[in-house]
């Protein structure tokens, strides 16, 4: 299996895809069966019942400083 994924990275970098991101992570969270009305993609959180992004923000309050 180490073989297999050291492949598939290899294409990657043939590719020339972006080094921040990692697919195969991704890929693990877009299957997580805990969790089955969100997904976490490259774009963001993606809310599968409404099919659309949601949008995340830090919300600060009043009495954080």
């Amino acid at each position: 299996m180490c073989a297999s994924l050291q492949k598939l990275e290899q294409a990657l970098r043939v590719l020339e895809a972006p080094t921040h991101f990692q697919p195969f992570l991704t890929l693990s969270f877009l299957a997580l069966p805990v969790i089955p009305a969100l997904k976490l993609t490259d774009q963001g959180l993606f809310d599968v019942r409404r099919f659309a992004h949601i949008a995340v923000e830090n919300e600060q309050s009043d009495s954080v400083h």
